[in-house]
């Protein structure tokens, strides 16, 4: 894919919504007293030809993760800046600006892949945070030890895995050291997904005795999960064609994931469903209800 030019990003700096997101993004920053920010980038999209166009003048250092599985064509890579400096400002501020391209382009018919990931504050480079984003990658098949490809730093897939992730494979990752991800969301907004604690999960008295019992990574998905993860292509395309139309709401989600599993359990054809989530939109709208 051919990387966006410079004056792309600086139309996009220009609109009213960059400014809108910008405001929030340094509201968030200032209301948590975050220091520093780590975001996780895609090369397969742009390759490191996006530091060029990041790099605000500077050599920027990034730390590559290690591939999943050599069958496998993940490409990712962690970069650090610094939010007390001007510097760590401008290249967030261009990391906003991209995010926010990727995401406009993104539209019905014309797809467009994701190369500003995730978004972690106050998480330095670590070993620890490497080998975290390497293992919440993987998902072991149905009934086997073989690992299956997840590509959850996609913010399209992780926004559908904020519903379908139960609480204890939420904690999994929690345990990891991440209990804030951010990320830039169907409705061109910056969103976090917030990890549950051990007490927000299991009853006080039964905690230490439960966590022992919580499974490593990587994730083991039901059955019913992995049928939703399956139709993840069909899911964005239904929202592709939503995107502008209404605001990607939790019951969105809902009425598209309910008319995915019927798709993948065969109860349904693809053209019924879409069908179906058309009439319960129009029916939320005359009820009055916001999508």
């Amino acid at each position: 894919m051919l990387i966006p030019k410079v004056e792309f990003l600086d139309d996009i700096q220009a609109t009213d919504d960059y400014q809108k997101q910008l405001k929030a993004l340094y509201l968030t920053v200032s209301d948590n007293q975050y220091q520093t920010l780590t975001v996780l980038i895609d090369l397969n999209i742009y390759g490191t030809a996006v530091f060029d166009l990041l790099d605000c003048g500077i050599d920027l250092p990034f730390e590559r993760i290690k591939r999943i599985h050599h069958s496998f064509s993940d490409d990712l890579a962690l970069i650090k800046m610094s939010l007390d400096s001007s510097t760590g400002q401008r290249l967030l501020e261009q990391l906003l600006a991209l995010a926010l391209y990727e995401n406009t382009h993104d539209i019905s018919g014309h797809p467009h892949s994701r190369s500003v990931c995730l978004w972690l504050f106050d998480q330095p480079i670590t070993e620890t945070l490497t080998h975290s984003i390497y293992l919440i990658g993987q998902a072991y098949g149905i009934g086997t030890n073989k690992r299956r490809y997840l590509r959850y730093w996609d913010p399209r897939v992780l926004a559908l895995l904020t519903y379908i992730w139960t609480a204890p494979q939420k904690l999994q990752i929690y345990q990891l050291g991440l209990s804030h991800i951010y990320y830039v969301d169907w409705n061109n907004e910056m969103t976090v997904l917030t990890l549950p604690t051990p007490n927000e999960v299991y009853p006080a008295a039964n905690i230490q005795k439960t966590l022992g019992q919580l499974q490593p990574l990587p994730f083991r998905f039901s059955q019913q999960q992995w049928q939703v993860l399956i139709q993840t292509e069909w899911i964005n395309m239904i929202l592709r064609q939503l995107k502008g139309q209404v605001v990607i709401t939790h019951r969105v989600y809902e009425i598209i994931i309910s008319q995915a599993l019927l798709i993948a359990q065969r109860k349904m054809s693809q053209q019924q469903a879409v069908k179906n989530i058309i009439k319960d939109l129009e029916r939320m709208k005359g009820k009055g209800i916001v999508a």
